[in-house]
This record gives C-alpha cells, structure tokens and sequence, in this order.
C-alpha cells in the first residue's frame, strides 16, 4: 500500500478543516435566517396579543407590516410589469450575493425553509426522555437501578394535552369527587426504549392526563368503579346544585400494573430485541398461561394480553421479568417507568395534578375507548394544577377519622383506604388557609 508524503496528508488535513469550517458557516447562516424570521413573526404575534389584551396598546410592526404590503398590493395592480420585473431582479441579487461566501449561502438557503415545517417535524419527533431521578419503588431491587437511570424511552407526541396551568384556590367552595389514578403517560406513543425502536408501538393512554385527549369524558375505570363515581356525583349535584369537579389522587409507582401498557411494553420491546430462539422460549412460555397464544409481534397476541385476567398478565410480566430481563429483554421496573409520564417519576403518593368536572347530565359512556378502562365518566379536563397539594388536605373529615396527623404524609395504609371508593369533598376557605392559601 502507496504512504502518502507528509506534504499530501497535511494538505488533505488542511482541505478537511476548511470544509468544516465553510460547512459550518453554511448551516450558521441557515440558522440566522430562521431566527430572523421567527424573531420578526414572535414580534407580530406578542404585539396581537397585547393588542387582544389592552385594546390601546401599539402596535407600530403590525402597522408597519400592513403598510408594506399595501404598497406591494398597489404595485402590482397599477405597473405589474415593472413590479414584476423589479421582484425577479431583487432574487437575481439575493442569488448572487449567496455566491460571496458560506455564510451568505446558508442565510439564502435558509430563505426558502419553512420555519413552522420544521416546528411541526420536531413535534412529531419522539421525544427522549432520560430518567434522572425516580422513586426507588418503581423497582425495589438495588442491582437493577443502574438499568433504571440508564433508561432513555423514546415518545411521540400527539399534541393533544395541552391543557392550562390553574391554581386551586380559583375552585373554593366547589363541591369535587376524588378518586385513584395511576401514574402512567397519555397524549403518545411509546415508539422506543434505549437503542430499540419498537415494531409495534405503545399507545399511551393515561392516567392523569386521559381527560385532556378524550373529548365528553373526564375519566375511564372498570364499569363498577365508574358507577360509583357517576353516582357520588349526582348525589353532590342534589346536595350543592353543582356539578362536582373531578380531582384523581396520584397512586404508589407499581399502580400502573394493572393498565395493560406496562406488559405490552415488555412484550413489544422482546419483539423486537430476543433473538429468533428467545422469542421461541416466550411464546412456549406465555401459552402456559393462554393456551391459544397468538405469538410475540402479533396483533392478535395484544389483544389476548389485553383481555386476559389481571392474574394472568401478572403470571406473563413476572416470567418476562425474571427469565428474559437478562436475555435482552425489559426487567418489570423499566416497563413501569417507560409507561410513566415523567412529572410523575420522583412525585409522592396521594399527590393531585389535574382537574377536571363531571357531567351529572351526560350518562355514562359505555365504551372508553381506554384498553384497560372500558366505561368513561362524562365531562371534561380543565387545567394542570400549579400548587403542590395531596388529597387529604382537601378530605378534612377523612383525615381526622383515620387519625392523620399530617395530611402532607400520610401512611401507606391510609392512602390504600382511599383506594376502597371515591370520595366526596369541598376546597373550603379553612383547607386553603391551612396550605398557605
């Protein structure tokens, strides 16, 4: 093989550098470009605003922005030839200037790009969210917490829980049901974890934040639980003449276990990281549990996951757990974080987030559209809430009866009493006055 002279090899490294560079500028003046562009458009949009908000605010770019254009409009209409003849000379400019150096190529280059595109593409871009800190209870297994905080899932965002930060005194004196909600994400799709794209993605559903992506609903449970609610929210509208609010308290880290997301996960995520032989060994493995077992990677095979007892699902996820963990596949605790939206990964137990009302009208809705939670609880989301607040702060009369001392701290067992049935409460003046409000 030739050696080439050290003249040639300094020459190609000196070649190198400089293409480097001019690339570098070139994708600077792209970038300069866009955030002229979105500096200029975020000065139109905040000026409306005010505008909106104080109807004798100024608005000298909208202004400015107007009369431009109204020039180019007259233009056109009375000497569209030599309009158009001076707005095919101004391009010819911009296109010779780009030739003057990288940088004037990439502002020219960036001329042509649509910004809001590019804010839409990164929006559909799955999001990657490291875990750096979460509640040891997700996995109580010490060896297993280096795989934890290595976790990176990768979530596609549907744009759909967008809902407003609310403060909770602005619902004094309401009247609200409460009951449990477990942790797990909503508004996405689970498309990978770590360095494995998923085949067949994980629909995440909720949780907390389902009242914000389901129309006429404000929650989904099993029939039962829901007719519970449903009629606990009646009664409050009989004794307030309002229609209560709903207020979901948030449940331990394994809470998310009973929601099938949790084992579909562990099971898509095996689909696409076990070897031909491993996924073998699975499916031998799960058709002891559901003996006409589809196969991993099917549809049919989610479907007899999702439909199969609560005990069963249980029996796959452990095996999954404990036989292929370390076969390349999930261990349990990486599964419930993956699911898990991620302001709920380190938030204590009993904690409230959202808000949202029933509907006392509406009946209740026979089909969720949930895949764990078929029947909904009509009404709607209304807002994330800003303050830090746990449910027996607003259950006064719950938390004397249990002897609560702080109602910030409640015991494990007197969190699990909650988890009976729902509850009816007020936000009174003394509750908010205690928290600080």
């Amino acid at each position: 093989m030739p050696r080439h002279s050290p003249s040639k090899v300094a020459a190609a490294l000196d070649y190198l550098e400089r293409l480097k560079n001019q690339t570098a500028e070139f994708g600077g003046g792209v970038v300069e470009n866009l955030a002229d562009r979105a500096r200029s458009a975020g000065g139109l949009a905040y000026e409306g605003l005010l505008h909106r908000l104080y109807a004798n605010s100024p608005t000298p770019r909208i202004d400015q922005a107007a009369q431009d254009l109204g020039t180019i409009g007259r233009a056109i209409v009375t000497q569209p030839i030599q309009t158009g003849k001076a707005i095919v000379q101004g391009e010819i400019d911009r296109a010779q200037e780009a030739t003057t150096s990288p940088k004037a190529a990439g502002k020219y280059a960036g001329s042509f790009i649509d910004p809001m595109r590019i804010a839409a593409a990164l929006r559909r871009m799955p999001e990657v969210s490291a875990i750096a800190e979460y509640d040891p209870r997700f996995d109580k297994r010490v060896k297993e917490r280096e795989r934890l905080q290595a976790l990176a899932p990768k979530v596609e965002s549907r744009g759909t829980v967008n809902a407003p930060e609310v403060s909770i005194t602005q619902f004094e004196g309401r009247p609200f049901i409460t009951s449990m909600s477990d942790r797990t994400a909503a508004g996405g799709l689970l498309r990978g974890i770590n360095d494995v794209e998923l085949a067949r993605p994980v629909n995440l559903q909720g949780g907390q934040d389902f009242m914000f992506e389901n129309p006429g609903m404000v929650w989904a449970s099993g029939t039962a639980p829901t007719k519970k609610i449903m009629k606990l929210a009646k009664e409050a509208r009989i004794m307030t003449g309002e229609d209560p609010l709903y207020i979901p308290w948030r449940m331990a880290p394994s809470g998310g276990d009973f929601a099938s997301m949790t084992g579909e996960t562990m099971l898509n995520y095996a689909d696409s990281a076990l070897s031909r032989k491993g996924k073998k060994e699975l499916n031998e493995t799960i058709r002891k549990f559901i003996p006409d077992w589809a196969g991993v990677g099917t549809e049919r095979g989610i479907e007899q996951f999702r439909s199969a007892k609560d005990k069963t699902r249980k029996a796959i996820k452990k095996r999954l757990d404990v036989e292929f963990r370390d076969a390349g596949g999930l261990s349990i605790g990486e599964a419930r974080l993956a699911v898990t939206d991620p302001r709920q990964y380190s938030a204590p137990d009993s904690g409230i987030q959202n808000i949202g009302i029933i509907h006392t009208d509406k009946p209740m809705v026979k089909q969720s559209g949930h895949a764990a939670y078929p029947a909904g609880v009509p009404g709607e989301g209304i807002g994330k809430i800003k303050e830090d607040v746990r449910i027996f702060e607003l259950l006064n009369e719950a938390a004397k009866a249990r002897g609560i001392v702080d109602p910030r701290a409640p015991s494990a067992r007197d969190v699990r009493a909650l988890q009976m049935k729902p509850y009816y409460g007020r936000i009174t003046a003394e509750a908010l006055k205690k928290m600080g409000y």
